[in-house]
């Protein structure tokens, strides 16, 4: 019995401390990103793209000899406002880069490593599009660096993972601060880009700003390097409360300007080079998601019932049926003084 009972008692202790340490650890990878890695092959299992402040946003290249027509008024402020953000010393990033073919293609899941080193121009961000294998344990590792005199130097920067429908906000709040067709009319902000960190980010979906990382965690900003891994239950899709079923593919985002989080780091006004490595590992066990809610419900279990019956056994711990033998009765003081006295009035 008293062996049962500690044996409760170190089962209460370990399912308090797992699930208090569970909440607290952050996203960190299980091992460094050491292993075999190929050169991307590029729009068959990795993609490159750039978000560039002198792309005119789905027209033709605003460098190329292309004629498109377009508005007196809007021709003057193009010319005046975007041409002038453009330096090839300061933005490296091809044609191809910002402008990509639609519809995008369709990537295999990535079972391979991967490295690869990407240069990002200035108030710049430069992507690379990934379709993450739910069955391995992926990855990443970055190191950030600064081109001076064609020497590189450590440098601060953001990392943000992605998926698609996360993409596409952080994309639209790019064109807006980049000149967006409504944004110099409309000024959500209120006159702080910075606004974004006094909203919660559940509701941060709901202002044209709005814009989060995968699971609202994988996001590090105003680093010099970075290591992270995530495991998925299955494949990413969203479902759309008024369409059907999407699918996700992940976008690691090198953020180069000075974007809507007030925790991020500012364009170093310079080339931003950025090492990346991608590790995929096969997981051996993989669990259903059912699993997770199970062991929550167990661990709040035992926090109820334990107590309980670690309090029953200790009151039933002195009770019992069966009575010793030759029992005596433990005599009282007044009754041996009493007895005393008798004897000595019987005394002549």
């Amino acid at each position: 019995m008293q062996l049962s009972s500690k044996a409760m008692l170190f089962v209460l202790i370990a399912a308090i401390f797992s699930s208090s340490m569970g909440t607290i650890q952050p996203a960190q990878a299980a091992s460094a990103c050491e292993g075999e890695v190929v050169a991307p092959d590029w729009n068959t299992t990795v993609q490159r793209m750039a978000l560039v402040p002198f792309s005119n946003w789905g027209m033709p290249y605003m460098y190329e000899d292309m004629y498109y027509e377009e508005d007196e008024d809007d021709s003057g402020k193009s010319q005046s406002e975007y041409s002038s953000a453009w330096d090839p010393n300061l933005h490296p990033e091809e044609q191809w880069m910002y402008n990509p073919t639609y519809p995008l293609p369709t990537l295999d899941p990535l079972t391979t490593g991967q490295y690869t080193s990407m240069q990002i121009g200035n108030d710049s961000s430069g992507m690379l599009r990934f379709n993450l294998s739910s069955a391995h344990r992926t990855t990443f590792c970055v190191s950030l660096y600064e081109l001076v005199d064609n020497n590189t130097v450590p440098a601060d920067a953001d990392v943000y993972l992605m998926t698609t429908s996360q993409y596409n906000s952080y994309e639209e709040v790019y064109r807006m601060m980049h000149g967006g067709w409504w944004w110099d009319d409309f000024d959500i902000g209120g006159g702080d880009s910075d606004a974004l960190s006094d909203i919660p980010p559940e509701w941060r979906s709901f202002n044209p700003l709005g814009w989060q990382a995968y699971r609202d965690v994988h996001q590090y900003e105003s680093t010099q390097q970075v290591t992270f891994s995530i495991s998925m239950d299955g494949p990413e899709v969203y479902n759309s409360l008024f369409g059907g079923s999407e699918w996700q593919d992940f976008y690691l985002v090198i953020d180069g300007w000075d974007n809507t989080n007030d925790g991020d780091a500012a364009p170093i006004s310079s080339v931003l080079v950025a090492d990346v490595t991608v590790i995929p590992v096969e997981r051996t066990a993989l669990l259903p998601p059912w699993t997770v809610p199970l062991t929550l419900f167990v661990a709040l279990a035992a926090v109820v019932v334990v107590p309980v019956v670690l309090n029953k056994r200790y009151m039933e711990s002195g009770l019992g049926d069966s009575s010793p033998v030759n029992e005596k009765s433990v005599p009282y003081l007044e009754q041996e003084a009493a007895s005393e006295t008798e004897v000595d009035l019987s005394i002549p």
